[in-house]
């Protein structure tokens, strides 16, 4: 079961028909994908520790995340099933491009694994850690007596000069 639903999926392509006879890709296939996009995100989600049983109704604020997250995914996997079958003379005007949405998604699933909305999930959850944000690590996460992790060779705690 998904996050998201078939409606709020197609509706990233506002010329692709449902309900005609020989639709392509069917219901059961964007289903399909969404059910394999929140396989991924439930997958995270209890990974980071998140309850996700009652959410819709305990905490409707991170359940549109995870719905968000779904639907983009899963618009992802129907937009490049539609623009394999337009081919390239044909112009897509007006619909979502799915590789921007793909890298969306990508990025919203690195977010959530790395603990950007766990203030969402939790609400005692500590605030972010700044490794993210700068990039590096500070001095108490070295090995000082690795040589080749410790940055200043010249200088060591504990030397006597």
């Amino acid at each position: 079961m998904g996050f998201t639903t078939i409606d709020a999926v197609a509706a990233h392509y506002p010329g692709f028909q449902r309900g005609v006879t020989n639709q392509n890709p069917a219901d059961t296939q964007i289903q399909a994908w969404i059910d394999n996009q929140s396989g991924r995100i439930t997958a995270l989600a209890t990974g980071r520790g998140y309850v996700l049983a009652g959410l819709s109704t305990n905490n409707p604020q991170a359940y549109a995340l995870l719905a968000l997250v779904n639907e983009v995914g899963a618009a992802a996997d129907l937009g490049d099933a539609l623009f394999s079958m337009i081919g390239p003379e044909s112009s897509p005007q007006g619909w979502a491009n799915p590789n921007t949405l793909r890298r969306t998604y990508e990025n919203m699933i690195a977010e959530l694994n790395r603990g950007a909305y766990d203030k969402l999930f939790n609400m005692l959850a500590r605030t972010g850690d700044v490794f993210p944000a700068l990039g590096g690590i500070a001095g108490q996460e070295t090995d000082p007596t690795d040589p080749e992790t410790d940055s200043n060779l010249s200088f060591r705690k504990g030397d006597v000069y």
